[in-house]
């Protein structure tokens, strides 16, 4: 055993390590929302009308224009931007847009539409009850 035979071990030692603390720190353990994520994105037909919510944005609204390893890319109907967001920072992908208001002139969330819709309904009906009662 000369001093070249242990230098090779150790060399041998050292790449080994290099190696292996490389390649764990490469691999990243994706969580379960990025994979339903990704999984919705491999689904989607070019062109499709989309719902994007972000993690920490409001809503966006477009048509699926591609995916990659990293995120999609979408083109905002609203904003007529092209855009591309990382898989990690979105929550979740719709089908289809939400409606539309008029006066902001841009897509809002049907769900939302339908709940606010509903407790004004509920309020004036409240109010023609309330005078009805009033009049007797």
């Amino acid at each position: 055993m000369g001093p070249h035979f242990v230098a090779r071990w150790i060399a041998a030692l050292l790449f080994a390590a290099l190696t292996l603390t490389t390649t764990a720190q490469q691999i990243a353990p994706i969580s379960k929302q990025e994979a339903a994520v990704r999984k919705k994105a491999g689904s989607l037909a070019l062109q499709a009308p989309i719902t994007v919510v972000p993690l920490h944005a409001p809503e966006e609204f477009g048509t699926f224009t591609g995916r990659d390893a990293q995120g999609i890319t979408f083109y905002n109907i609203d904003s007529r931007t092209a855009v591309t967001l990382p898989y990690s920072e979105i929550r979740r992908i719709k089908n289809g847009y939400g409606g539309y208001n008029g006066i902001q002139h841009r897509h809002v969330d049907r769900t939302q539409t339908y709940i606010v819709v509903g407790c004004v309904a509920a309020a004036l009906g409240g109010l023609i009850a309330a005078a009805a009662m009033a009049k007797n």
